[in-house]
């Protein structure tokens, strides 16, 4: 997006422009152009990118999305929004399920399968992480504290007699 009188080349990421450019963001800005600030605000809702996003709409009030971001950041900021789909991920990491089944071998309709479903197994989830570009860690929570965990390694094949 282009910002009024301001200097800013049209790939600088959000957390690059100054509270101008952001304010102008925020007034000015359409789905499209709002769309890598509200990724980089939602990997780091508590961060000072999104501290800067509240204060500005605090400071100027814009008709409707003021109130739409402020919601939608101290929704992100709650104590429970840390639970994320596997479709989150994928849109966090700004990726297509076309993407992801390209990385996979699958097909797209089979993405939506996977990130539809309630019980996945763990080797697809695992597969699925990575095509993100993340790995995949377990842990075992407790009271006391928590264990990170090894999924058991693959047993290796028999030799057939």
């Amino acid at each position: 997006m282009e910002h009024r009188h301001l200097d800013y080349p049209p790939d600088t990421a959000p957390a690059g422009l100054g509270a101008a450019a952001l304010d102008d963001l925020l007034d000015r800005g359409d789905l499209a152009a709002w769309a890598p600030l509200a990724a980089a605000v939602r990997r780091d809702p508590a961060g000072p990118l999104a501290a800067e996003v509240l204060r500005l709409c605090d400071a100027h009030p814009m008709y409707g999305t003021s109130i739409l971001w402020t919601a939608w950041i101290e929704r992100l900021r709650a104590p429970d929004a840390g639970d994320r789909t596997l479709g989150d991920l994928r849109r966090d990491r700004g990726l297509t399920q076309e993407a992801i089944s390209e990385r996979l071998g699958i097909s797209q309709s089979d993405v939506s399968k996977i990130e539809r479903r309630s019980d996945v197994r763990l080797s697809t989830l695992r597969a699925y992480v990575a095509a993100t570009g993340g790995k995949l860690e377990l842990r075992a929570v407790y009271p006391e504290g928590s264990r990170r965990l090894s999924p058991p390694a693959r047993a290796p094949r028999r030799a057939r007699c």
